[in-house]
């Protein structure tokens, strides 16, 4: 889910990251319908940082500072925006119809970041992941050092001061801990051409037994919660590598025909990210949340989606165009060894 070229030919494109961001989508939806321990424990330490993780390891180096802001701005920030009005104008019906609306629920939506709830609960991810591409994009005109040194702090601040990190708005604070999950991006990127084939399989078994030794804390990167420290951002990262390397490896063995149809799910994932929580907050869903409440949040956004993305809507309410990239924000899914646009 990040800005990216919209002339990129479907055939250079790796169906295999296009699947793993629909996977990745998913799991966001599950992490807001659950909230148990086995749930946060399967996904809450993989599905956003995976997307971070995408966005730096299909960098393209050299975009002007500006094109960086008006490509974030049409792909993730104008979804933004239109389906917060049209989240607002919910909320407003339905408390003049009810009354029951909470105080200050609007309010903290435009605040953003952590203070925003239900029916507004993703949005923080869209945010975040905006402001860590345009800053990694100012911070590309230094030695790689300086965003490391950018990130560590931030990471540091986040296990010392989780209060910290999660008080500015639409989620700024939590920036520069997130760059730590672009730069093992640009990493794995740069290290790629070098990595055996087993790397992908190697790396995710890896990640999977930190969590199943226990030896991991479920992270939970809106509340500003990395996981254990240090531990809890590599298992993210390992588990995301290994992901990411299995699914450059599906493409061979995925049709054409199923491509297209996966390309054409992923470039509706920036709608289905943030309208789920509106599905939600409809349904009541609780806590325990519930099998129906998966499936109306999953369905309902993304058959939306699939039809207004070949329409006039589509820019507005998806970030892309049917016939162009169909990527809003996880990170461009080019094939192995296609040119990138990213």
């Amino acid at each position: 889910m990040a800005a990216t070229s919209t002339t990129t030919a479907a055939g250079n494109r790796s169906a295999g990251v296009d699947l793993l961001r629909i996977v990745g989508i998913a799991a966001v939806v599950a992490g807001h319908v659950w909230s148990d321990s086995l749930t946060r424990a399967s996904i809450y330490t993989w599905h956003v940082p995976v997307f971070f993780v995408l966005t730096g390891y299909f960098w393209s180096p050299g975009r002007p500072l500006g094109g960086e802001l008006r490509k974030r701005w049409t792909t993730l920030g104008v979804p933004y925006v239109v389906w917060f009005l049209i989240l607002v104008a919910a909320l407003l019906a339905a408390d003049a119809v009810t009354g029951q609306v909470a105080p200050g629920t609007i309010g903290d939506a435009l605040y953003g970041g952590t203070a925003a709830v239900r029916p507004f609960s993703a949005f923080w991810f869209v945010s975040v992941l905006f402001i860590a591409a345009v800053a990694f994009r100012w911070l590309e005109r230094f030695p790689a050092a300086v965003a490391w040194t950018v990130a560590v702090i931030g990471l540091v601040t986040a296990y010392l001061a989780p209060s910290v990190v999660t008080a500015g708005p639409l989620g700024l604070f939590l920036v520069p801990a997130c760059l730590v999950f672009v730069l093992a991006g640009r990493l794995l990127r740069r290290l790629r051409p070098r990595l055996p084939a087993s790397a992908g399989a190697a790396s995710l078994s890896i990640g999977v037994g930190f969590v199943l030794l226990g030896l991991n804390r479920d992270l939970d990167l809106k509340a500003g919660d990395f996981g254990s420290p240090v531990l809890g951002v590599l298992t993210a990262i390992l588990i995301s590598v290994g992901l990411i390397r299995l699914a450059e490896e599906l493409d061979l063995r995925i049709s054409v025909r199923a491509s297209r149809v996966i390309s054409r799910l992923a470039g509706c994932g920036i709608a289905v990210v943030l309208s789920h929580a509106g599905i939600l907050w409809v349904l009541k869903t609780p806590r325990s949340g519930g099998v129906v409440d998966l499936v109306a949040a999953l369905v309902v956004p993304w058959a939306f989606a699939w039809i207004v993305i070949s329409t006039p809507l589509g820019p507005w309410l998806t970030g892309t165009r049917i016939g162009g990239s169909a990527r809003a924000a996880s990170g461009v899914a080019p094939r192995p060894g296609a040119t990138q646009t990213h």
